[in-house]
């Protein structure tokens, strides 16, 4: 038994993916190429000026030592106090793209210079160098820097790094290498896909396309790249790309589900519920484009994110739905779904519940990378589980087709079967009964009429005919004796009886030494019958050759019928005959060569000996 396959392609793109997020995460731990500073941390509840922030900040003693703050979904701005004291140090870092605004004063002998501003409100030339990221070149003998950090209504979270500059090249470049892997892989699964889609012409792999693009689009605006190439000059659209994407990311990975777990002929799993949360992600989708965040009040803001973060795990347990309800009858492409869902949902799940004031330090590599590795192996694994959908639902048609052919081929045998008995009932009436009557009548007219010779003479001539038209009639519908003398028997009579009407002359020649099933030896009968009848009527021919033979090597019977008359046109001089010879011989499995021209007509059909389309009596 050949085995699967498909357990190990997981289980290797498991491999691989594990393998990379490794990678990644040793490059954002990498810390010889940066410092985490000592922070102290301010809500703004009582709307600080920058002077009291100070004051205020001076006097607390907690402090966060590893750099890294994440208060959540908050409706404060946050001041944050840094003090510098590693002259070494050339560059503040805040490793967040999606800042609103951020205001930044460098300290030196208390007092305080706003040195920096900018933020996701502002174009994206504010910022000082050409990264997604806020970088601060730390001016000269700077003591301390104070942060202002507006994201009023949404979640956010501050690493905060000291980067040297010699070091700053190398950790660009590491994380510019990371970039690079994802599109380029991102770009190579839409441009399989599209192959696909042209190729197969189903329209799951246009839904895929989108959604890859979507979520590969969510990603971007993550990063800030889209916001760094894509809408520089357009800061409303820095602050909505990340819920727009999300919202159609989630749009499409239903739709994909649902088209996923059903072939193309057949209604999607819960079409209603589907729809119904579709449209609800639409409302959403709607009010992201619409609205105006920046100007919003931060209770909506944060309403508004909560709903659709309710919306986005609700979709993602209706997939689960989805490949619970499949498994039993599709288990190998309902574990592909499983796997890349679950390498997209897990990450998903992680960066939701980071933006509710989770302090670890592994928050920033989700944030930073998660949804990146997640939809890379979602993408991947999916783009396997496409082809084996494409394969379980091939062979599904195909079992289907064999199991309509055969009950089509039922049908037929019982409806020819059904034919055969009725025919063979008609004949046995016609042959015993008619044929009978019609004996006795004459037996009694002969002595009724001994002393009127000339009517006597008449009448017997008239009902002999008669009675032997009824005989051949009989014959033709189904050769009474057929089921006990066989064919061979039959056919040898048959052509006896054509050689008496003296219309041509007929030789017949067989080799055949064993018995068929009734259905194969009835159907070369009476196409046997039918080409002569066919002679007859249209080739005006003084000779016809029968010949009939066994290739016992592949059990195959052949027949050859050959007449000198006038011939025809093939497939342009065909009546009803000829059709229901074709007709006969596509039934019982064979095939027919017919060569005809001026000088006489060759039809040789090969069929199975062995095929037996219904039960032979």
């Amino acid at each position: 038994m050949k085995r699967s396959n498909k357990p190990i392609a997981i289980i290797f793109s498991l491999f691989f993916f594990t393998g990379l997020v490794y990678w990644i995460y040793t490059i954002t731990q990498a810390k010889e190429n940066y410092q985490e500073p000592v922070i102290y941390v301010l809500a703004d509840e009582a709307d600080y000026t920058p002077e009291k922030a100070l004051d205020a900040l001076l006097l607390k003693k907690d402090s966060i030592r590893n750099g890294y703050f994440n208060p959540g979904f908050t409706q404060f701005k946050w001041w944050v106090y840094i003090r510098t004291n590693q002259p070494e140090v050339n560059y503040l870092q805040i490793a967040n793209p999606h800042i609103n605004k951020i205001n930044i004063y460098a300290i030196n002998n208390n007092l305080l210079n706003l040195s920096f501003q900018s933020g996701d409100y502002f174009k994206f030339k504010q910022r000082e160098l050409n990264d997604p990221d806020f970088w601060f070149k730390i001016p000269n003998h700077t003591q301390a820097i104070l942060i202002e950090v507006d994201k009023k209504g949404e979640s956010i979270d501050l690493p905060i790094r000291f980067v040297e500059e010699k070091d700053m090249i190398q950790y660009l470049s590491d994380q510019k290498m990371a970039y690079g892997i994802f599109v380029g892989w991102m770009i190579f699964l839409v441009l399989l896909n599209l192959f696909l889609w042209v190729s197969l012409r189903d329209n799951i792999h246009l839904f895929y396309i989108l959604f890859v693009s979507s979520a590969a689009l969510w990603v971007i605006s993550n990063w800030g790249l889209g916001f760094q190439y894509l809408w520089p000059n357009h800061p409303d659209m820095a602050s909505k790309a990340r819920p727009i994407f999300s919202t159609t990311s989630f749009i499409l990975l239903l739709e994909l589900s649902r088209r996923y777990f059903a072939p193309n002929e057949k209604k999607p799993l819960y079409n209603g519920f589907t729809r119904a949360l579709q449209l609800l992600l639409i409302l959403l989708l709607c009010i992201f484009i619409t609205s105006n965040i920046s100007i919003a009040n931060e209770w909506i803001r944060y309403l508004t994110l909560s709903v659709a973060n309710i919306l986005w795990l609700l979709s993602m347990f209706t997939v689960m739905f989805f490949i619970f309800k499949s498994y039993k009858n599709a288990k190998a492409i309902s574990l592909f779904y499983l796997a890349a869902f679950m390498a997209h949902a897990i990450f998903s799940i992680l960066i939701i519940l980071s933006q509710y004031h989770v302090q670890d330090s592994w928050v920033f590599f989700i944030n930073k990378y998660g949804s990146a590795i997640g939809i890379l192996a979602n993408s991947t694994i999916l783009s396997f589980g496409l082809t084996q959908r494409y394969n379980h639902y091939k062979r599904e048609r195909e079992q289907a087709k064999q199991q309509l052919d055969l009950e089509r081929s039922q049908y037929a045998d019982r409806l020819i079967q059904t034919q055969e008995e009725e025919r063979s009932r008609l004949a046995r009436e016609l042959h015993d009964g008619l044929g009978g009557l019609l004996g006795s009548i004459r037996i009694g007219a002969f002595n009724k009429l001994k002393q009127e010779p000339n009517n006597q003479h008449w009448l017997d001539n008239q009902l002999s005919e008669a009675i032997e038209d009824l005989r051949n009639i009989a014959h033709d519908l189904m050769p009474v004796n057929l089921p006990e003398k066989g064919l061979v028997a039959i056919l040898e009579k048959t052509v006896a009886r054509w050689n008496l009407s003296n219309e041509f002359k007929t030789y017949f020649d067989c080799s055949l030494t064993t018995r068929f099933p009734l259905a194969v030896e009835a159907g070369l009968y009476r196409i046997v019958s039918e080409l002569i009848h066919n002679v007859k009527k249209h080739a005006q021919a003084t000779e016809v050759y029968i010949s009939l033979w066994e290739e016992k090597n592949n059990d195959i019977i052949t027949l050859l019928v050959e007449d000198n008359g006038v011939g025809f046109i093939p497939n342009q001089s065909e009546g009803i005959g000829l059709k229901n010879i074709k007709y006969r011989v596509e039934y019982l499995n064979g095939k027919i060569l017919i060569d005809s021209n001026t000088k006489g007509t060759s039809i040789v059909i090969e069929i199975v000996g062995s095929k037996t389309p219904f039960n032979a009596k």
